[in-house]
């Protein structure tokens, strides 16, 4: 789902809940392809579509590139207080 207007949120089979901004999403594309973005204009970092698929959430950038972050991954880049220990 939709949280805001910059970044996806997944409720994962457990209800915790994580938010992914498209900024850093696109920016961490796990693809061989894609170098360490240092930095993603604002329009390569905007999505026009995002799916489910049973590999992982498949995200299609403005500038044509296709990310494709497997659950397991996804899950394990939560950055909310309780995955990083914060408070």
């Amino acid at each position: 789902h939709l949280v805001g207007r910059y970044a996806v949120g997944v409720t994962w089979g457990d209800q915790h809940g994580s938010i992914y901004p498209f900024d850093r999403l696109r920016r961490d594309c796990p693809c061989e392809a894609c170098p360490a973005l240092e930095h993603v204009s604002a329009t390569a970092a905007w999505p026009t579509e995002i799916a489910r698929d049973p590999g992982g959430l498949r995200v299609v950038w403005a500038d044509g590139h296709e990310s494709l972050y497997p659950y397991a991954d996804l899950r394990a880049r939560c950055r909310c207080a309780g995955c990083t220990g914060g408070h």
